[in-house]
């Protein structure tokens, strides 16, 4: 990738520019609670608000997360412009969505990488409660942030001490035997130091018939401040999910197209009672340290470390037994892997005024280190009992007859990046400049003792490689509220293998965008309107007969995404977002059919509108109306057949019964339509989230 021209830019700007902080204002759309320093946006890892930002940042906050039964980034996501949430609604293992049309498992925790090997199944996930804030960043982030996908990147702002006391209890029954409690506690324990605890149960039965998830969340935190120039937060997270509900698909016959028996209602499953769970537990402690060095530099410096593990046992399909549409065969399989790493984010900044700019340059370097081990099972179809589907055995597993040792995997897989950073954020009276470049540097080990019926062989794939990634983006405030803006961004992934055409060891795939926009904030109004241009390279493709694989693919995702909220009076607001994607293939030597469809899981249109409605004559009760339409979406790489559109209606009350006690009451998918959320091929469909309500008590003092 050609990086000359931004190298240049990025080198003038830091030579004659930087930025003043941005104070963050809070009006009645603002919905970013600023607490001090703690503040850092996700985009620019300084208090640049998101209006004065060059680039697409969406943010949800806590209220709304728990009005909408948000405990997923998944469901969280069902009203972001951009994205398409959801792709596997009955999974709750890991949250899978894509951002301007590329997937993504990937979260981030207070502004580092919730660490996984990014190769197995083994995908930490925090809480929805245990979330202050959730900040979609879209488009390619590699320059603050490393290797990314190429659509944006979730991060998950924390609850921490803030030296602030207050405690809430939240109570819930729902839909599916759901029963929660949750408490956020939080407190001052002397004028310097102060405490909170999160904690949470949460069990209730899973959308397939069988399954159900069970989770326990404890995160506690303390804060030091001897003085306003310095901060250290100590934080722990603990989760516990004895059961969670694994990726177990369906048959495109039967919930796509219609099967001898009918369709499959949106409770279907095809998997079995005795072998279908997923049980992770996962542990991470964490320092921050906040250091004023004198009245211009500062320090941050934020450290985790991360140690998890994940038990699965599951069965995917094989296909549908020749001549039948209603026995699928299957294979079970079981997965056990376990992970710890951490990660180091050091950032120092300073403030300078250089004639008529005021810069803000931040200096960073970061270090991760992953240790993974992965073992796998497989019976690949061996002595594995087949499932009719229109009269499902639930139980035909005998789990101690399974041949699981016919197929066989031991992974030890070691990660490491090391990465330098640098960014101006300049201010030139109404204009906003914001240039960067960052240097990676990482390896990848792994190494795999496989077995097949008693054949058994070793396998190794290495990585050592850099890549060189920036970004520049300018903004200009106007005295009418509107702000243009225009960027260019880069991001890289690593890839694993070697291209059987050079012979060479597989480069990073690489992924590049310029986007132009506009943004609009007045008193009662704001806005983001952007236009996006987003090409992905250097992907890995195969030959028909998967003879030949080399690195020449492209991938183009072109788009429109519209974010509104407007407020019209004391009793009515409301929020809108829309997105039109033009996504396809547009290289691929090996395999012409390819060229010009588009990737699975990426709907070419998505929109979506949330009311608000404050009666006059009943103040202490808010009413939403919500809905949601994500458009068609393709079968297989081939775009074989279409996963129809769907519109679905969600709806909400919140009513305050004193100034401790409020009550909320939710219903997604109202009118609890069946509708298929996607289909990888032709053997491997989820069904959609069928209609789920709750009933929460909030209770603070």
């Amino acid at each position: 990738m050609k990086i000359n021209t931004l190298y240049a830019a990025v080198c003038l700007s830091l030579l004659s520019q930087t930025t003043s902080a941005n104070e963050n204002k809070k009006d009645e759309l603002e919905t970013i609670e600023v607490q001090g320093s703690q503040y850092k946006s996700t985009g620019t890892k300084s208090s640049l608000a998101p209006i004065n930002a060059p680039f697409s940042i969406s943010h949800i906050d806590q209220d709304t997360l728990q009005l909408r039964q948000a405990d997923s980034v998944n469901a969280a996501l069902r009203y972001v412009s951009g994205i398409t949430p959801e792709s596997r609604s009955t999974v709750t293992i890991f949250d899978q969505y894509t951002i301007r049309g590329f997937e993504s498992y990937r979260n981030y925790y207070d502004g580092l990488e919730l660490q996984s090997n990014n190769l197995w199944n083994l995908y930490p996930q925090v809480d929805a409660f245990a979330t202050d804030t959730i900040e979609v960043l879209k488009g390619p982030a590699s320059v603050l942030y490393g290797s990314a996908p190429p659509g944006g990147m979730v991060n998950q702002i924390a609850k921490l001490a803030n030296g602030t006391e207050q405690t809430q209890v939240r109570l819930r029954l729902g839909s599916r035997a759901l029963k929660e409690i949750g408490v956020d506690h939080g407190g001052v324990i002397t004028d310097e130091l102060s405490y909170r605890a999160i904690a949470l149960s949460r069990t209730s039965d899973g959308q397939q018939k069988t399954t159900e998830e069970e989770r326990t969340v404890f995160a506690p935190s303390l804060r030091w401040q001897p003085n306003h120039d310095t901060a250290l937060t100590a934080q722990l997270y603990y989760q516990d999910d004895p059961k969670a509900i694994p990726s177990t698909p369906l048959h495109s016959v039967g919930t796509l197209t219609r099967a001898s028996y009918g369709y499959l209602d949106a409770d279907a499953f095809a998997g079995d009672i005795n072998w279908s769970n997923f049980d992770r537990t996962t542990l991470m402690a964490g320092l921050k340290l906040e250091h004023n060095l004198s009245d211009d530099w500062s320090l941050f410096a934020n450290w985790r470390y991360t140690d998890a593990e994940g038990l699965q046992q599951n069965t995917y399909n094989q296909n549908l037994v020749a001549d039948s549409d209603t026995i699928l065969a299957r294979a079970a399989y079981k997965t056990d892997e376990t992970q710890h790493g951490y990660v180091l984010d050091n950032q120092l900044s300073t403030h300078f005024t250089v004639g008529d700019s005021s810069h803000h340059l931040l200096l960073g370097f970061e270090y991760k280190t992953l240790s993974s081990t992965v073992g796998y099972w497989d019976t690949l179809g061996t002595g594995t009992p087949s499932i009719n589907l229109a009269a499902p055995n639930y139980a035909a597993f005998d789990v101690s007859a399974l041949p699981l040792n016919f197929y066989t995997e031991a992974h030890d897989i070691e990660q490491s990046n090391r990465a330098f950073y640098i960014q101006d954020e300049v201010t030139i009276s109404a204009l906003t400049l914001l240039a960067g470049l960052r240097y990676d540097s990482f390896t990848s080990d792994v190494t795999a003792d496989k077995n097949y019926a008693g054949t058994e062989w070793q396998t190794e794939s290495n990585i050592d490689d850099t890549q060189l990634t920036g970004r520049i983006a300018a903004l200009y405030q106007l005295d009418s509220g509107w702000r243009p803006y225009v960027s260019y961004s880069q991001s890289f992934e690593p890839v694993a293998g070697e291209d059987s055409v050079t012979q060479q060891a597989f480069k990073p795939t690489e992924a590049e965008q310029w986007e132009l926009g506009v943004k609009y904030q007045s008193r009662d109004t704001q806005l983001t309107f952007a236009l996006f241009d987003l090409t992905k390279q250097n992907e890995i493709i195969n030959s028909k007969d998967f003879v030949t694989k080399t690195q020449a693919g492209e991938i183009q995702s072109k788009g429109i995404e519209l974010e509104a909220s407007h407020t019209f009076n004391e009793q009515v607001d409301v929020q809108f977002n829309a997105t039109h994607l033009d996504q396809k293939v547009t290289k691929n030597e090996l395999d012409q059919d390819l060229v010009g469809k588009r990737l699975v899981w990426v709907a070419d249109n998505t929109a979506s509108l949330w009311l608000n409605y404050y009666p006059s004559l009943l103040s202490a009760l808010k009413v939403s109306v919500g809905a949601r339409y994500v458009g068609e979406s393709y079968v297989g790489k081939y775009n074989s057949d279409t996963v129809p559109s769907y519109t679905l209606f969600d709806i909400a009350f919140d009513y305050e019964l004193s100034e401790q006690a409020r009550i909320t009451f939710s219903i997604s998918n109202l009118s609890d339509k069946r509708y298929v959320g996607a289909c990888y091929d032709e053997s491997n469909c989820w069904m959609g989230a069928e209609r789920k309500a709750d009933v929460g008590l909030h209770y603070r003092f």
